[in-house]
């Protein structure tokens, strides 16, 4: 699956619910349905989802800034999964709503514990939400998500690494930069401001 992202500004919540549903969707055609999504607008699910599906994923937006929560019901565990890098104070709270979450759905959560992933940290401060959504797209189907060592080898814009040695182009405003045919190939004899930064 590689449903490449081409924005990397701020996602509005119906951006990422739509594209968290299209990732399950994907996921669930090669694997009977094992999976569910919670709409961060709400984050609720029926019971039924709980009690039928392996895995539900959501995505939690607090002070503008997006988080990914991954639950595994029967596993009674939750993954967490902060693009900012995940404080002890941020895990304590996922524990807490997650089993709060479970509890209310009548599901017994006394060895639910909260773990998280290695993983690349944000290096902006709008790319929460494309980075949240590929940590989805990894984890659903057990893949590793791949750190880079070097963040600034990353494309701005669609978050990838070096393509065969091409020439980048680097933004005037915020020194980031992108593959040329990302931002549609501009003038490199010109000033140049990124998609962000426009």
């Amino acid at each position: 699956m590689n449903h490449s992202l081409t924005v990397s500004w701020l996602l509005e919540s119906e951006v990422i619910n739509a594209y968290l549903t299209l990732i399950v969707r994907t996921f669930n055609q090669r694997n009977d349905g094992q999976a569910a999504v919670i709409d961060s607008n709400t984050f609720a699910t029926p019971l039924r989802l709980i009690q039928r599906h392996t895995v539900i994923v959501g995505m939690v937006n607090e002070n503008h800034h997006w988080m990914l929560v991954v639950m595994y019901p029967h596993e009674k565990k939750p993954l967490f999964l902060d693009p900012l890098g995940e404080g002890k104070g941020n895990m304590r709270v996922c524990l807490q709503s997650t089993r709060a979450f479970m509890r209310m759905k009548g599901c017994k959560v006394s060895r639910w514990t909260c773990s998280t992933l290695p993983h690349n940290r944000q290096q902006d401060s709008t790319s929460c939400g494309v980075l949240a959504l590929q940590f989805a797209e990894k984890i659903l189907p057990g893949e590793a998500i791949e750190e880079s060592d070097d963040p600034s080898r990353l494309c701005f814009y669609c978050g990838m690494e070096e393509q065969d040695e091409a020439h980048w182009i680097c933004c005037d405003m915020c020194q980031r930069w992108n593959h040329p045919q990302c931002v549609q190939r501009p003038p490199v004899d010109q000033p140049y401001s990124c998609p962000g930064c426009t």
